[in-house]
């Protein structure tokens, strides 16, 4: 654009041909006028230019800085969503470990519930047997004389004889009968001896000896019975072990191995280092 003084030699020549012409004193006031005019209107403009100029510079400058902030936001969200996803890995990674490892401490729980069902459906059929076993020792009462008819002859017992021994020399006769193969002799005495002397020191010993009587007549369920009633009979008495075992043998010889392992696992846990703890631990190991 053209400065103003550029055309201030034109406009001078032009005054001095008026001045020196036929123009008047108020001709040439109100021509000065309109110069002034003119000229306060260009600076006017040059100065609103100017005022421009800088105004755009100034929002230039600001738009570079508003850029630069939003650049610099912008890659901070990004480097925030970033770590964001990093940490969200990294918590999808813990939770299906997490979740992992709640499968199979569900899984361990449900094959020990499986077990621990198992264990007491063995424990509740072996109650359930010997519960059905009791029956085979109730005595049978004697039918009742028809009305008018002469009583029975009282036939003698051994028992009889038996009252006059002491029980040291009863519990010896009856264990040398055993011994001897005369079992249901044995049986008899010890029997009586057990009604004469039911807290003798030798007692849990003669109610064992019952139980090997039946064991040797194969008779296991009447075995079992009378091991039992050691083991429940007697708990602080030196037949425990003994009882335990041949009750667990017992069940294996009926075909039961289930309740067999279950008592013969028993005896291992509670008297591990009893002789026949060994001998239950190589039956559990054998086929």
């Amino acid at each position: 654009m053209k400065s103003f003084y550029s055309f201030a030699p034109g406009i001078f020549a032009l005054g001095t041909i008026l001045i020196s012409g036929c123009a008047t004193s108020n001709d040439m006031s109100t021509l000065d006028a309109r110069l002034s005019g003119i000229e306060r209107r260009y600076y006017e403009s040059e100065k609103m230019r100017d005022q421009f100029q800088y105004r755009m510079e100034d929002f230039r400058k600001s738009q570079i800085d508003q850029d630069g902030q939003i650049r610099s936001q912008n890659a901070e969200l990004y480097a925030i969503i970033e770590r964001l996803k990093d940490d969200i890995q990294k918590l999808n990674g813990k939770i299906e470990v997490k979740e992992h490892a709640y499968q199979q401490k569900m899984a361990s729980a449900s094959l020990e519930t499986g077990t621990l069902d198992q264990e007491l459906a063995s424990v509740k059929d072996r109650l359930m047997r010997i519960e059905e076993y009791l029956n085979l020792t109730a005595v049978k009462k004697p039918p009742e004389p028809k009305p008018g008819s002469a009583p029975p002859p009282v036939k003698a017992t051994p028992e009889s004889a038996d009252q006059i021994l002491s029980e040291n020399e009863l519990y010896a006769k009856a264990k040398a009968q055993f011994d001897s193969g005369e079992l249901e002799e044995s049986r008899e005495m010890f029997t009586q001896y057990l009604k004469r002397f039911p807290k003798a020191p030798s007692a849990d010993a003669a109610q064992f000896w019952i139980g090997e009587i039946y064991y040797r007549q194969k008779w296991y369920e009447k075995a079992i019975l009378e091991y039992q009633k050691v083991i429940e009979t007697y708990p602080k008495g030196n037949k425990i072990q003994a009882a335990l075992l041949k009750q667990g043998f017992s069940f294996y010889n009926l075909g039961d191995k289930a309740n067999g392992r279950l008592v013969l696992k028993e005896l291992v846990n509670k008297y591990p280092n009893s002789n026949e703890a060994k001998i239950a631990k190589q039956k559990l190991d054998g086929p």
